[in-house]
């Protein structure tokens, strides 16, 4: 161990090109920053490390330091191996760490020597083809290239960055909801209200149901600097009242009043969303969308009269958002979300 701290002493397979990129990716998720860096750092050391072994219990009582060091040779050797780069460059290294650090809070000690290692990110970065990047890989190849001569970076020129390219980090709002409806469709509204939740740092969380966000909140409520705002559907009411007497004065709770998210949506884009999507079918009329009080069973009936197969919300979500043309689509209920969120 001793030697360790001095000089590393050790033997190391290389990650591979597709190993590195999903790592990077997994770092880069808006997530706990304890969870995504731990999950990292101690898959390198217990996968790649061939001597000195350790088992993940090891791993576990391990100095961060040295975990740090080990991970940081065998990340770098391996982009260095595979791009033949000679200098290692940290700018998008920077750049995570600072978003990092403007969106989280309470960061305990080794995750905070994790974020501080001097990975190589940016040579990968360029060999990553930026269209088909989820978004946050998108937010480190944007600002690999921006800021490759900047000797300085700081969270003026992220916040710049990401409204120039609508990159969505760095995170400046959480909005938990209680399924994929509203995780599809709001920002799809809000972009025809000329509000661009991507621009604005706005990220959407599925909380998995409603019964889960009281758990969810306790956990990351004292990690996260930034605003947490909840959408619930109407029969929530328990726990919303719960919460508000656990929420901090930054938090705030939007309740749907008259049902679930499916409920407030215009009949007219219903209607008009389902007649397209299933030509030739029997269209669907407006009386069709009243037979029952929630307006899922109604389009639940329709799939079955017409034999559509299964009622899935997030196909539902993905055909009404196709849909969304006019200002007339945008019901007063989710206009009033929309503003309550920006």
């Amino acid at each position: 161990m001793n030697q360790l701290k001095n000089k590393l002493e050790i033997k190391y397979k290389l990650l591979s090109y597709e190993e590195l990129v999903i790592n990077l990716d997994r770092l880069s998720r808006f997530k706990l920053p304890e969870e995504s860096f731990n999950r990292v750092f101690n898959s390198i050391i217990y996968k790649n490390l061939i001597y000195p072994k350790y088992s993940k219990i090891d791993i576990e009582k391990l100095d961060p330091k040295i975990i740090g060091k080990i991970v940081e040779e065998i990340w770098n050797k391996s982009v260095a191996n595979i791009l033949a780069v000679k200098n290692i460059n940290t700018v998008s290294n920077q750049v995570l760490k600072i978003s990092i650090l403007e969106t989280f809070k309470n960061i305990n000690e080794r995750t905070k020597t994790y974020i501080n290692t001097k990975l190589n990110f940016s040579d990968i970065l360029k060999n990553i083809d930026y269209e088909t990047a989820p978004i946050n890989l998108k937010f480190l190849i944007k600002a690999d290239k921006e800021f490759s001569d900047k000797k300085k970076i700081n969270i003026d020129d992220l916040t710049l960055l990401r409204n120039k390219y609508s990159l969505l980090f760095p995170i400046k709002k959480l909005i938990i909801v209680e399924g994929i409806t509203e995780e599809i469709l709001l920002p799809v509204f809000a972009n025809k209200m000329k509000s661009d939740f991507n621009k604005e740092g706005i990220f959407i969380l599925g909380a998995g149901g409603k019964s889960k966000s009281p758990t969810l909140y306790t956990k990351v409520k004292d990690k996260i600097k930034i605003p947490i705002i909840f959408l619930f559907d109407s029969d929530a009411k328990e726990i919303c009242t719960f919460l508000q007497d656990n929420i901090e004065k930054k938090d705030k709770i939007i309740l749907i009043e008259s049902g679930e998210f499916e409920d407030i949506i215009s009949l007219n884009l219903l209607k008009r969303a389902l007649n397209d999507e299933y030509k030739p079918a029997t269209p669907i009329i407006k009386e069709e969308l009243h037979i029952y009080k929630k307006m899922c069973e109604n389009i639940e009936n329709f799939y079955r009269t017409r034999h559509l197969g299964e009622f899935k919300k997030s196909k539902l979500s993905k055909i009404i958002a196709k849909n969304i043309k006019y200002n007339t689509d945008i019901t007063n209920e989710i206009r009033e979300i929309i503003l309550s969120i920006v």
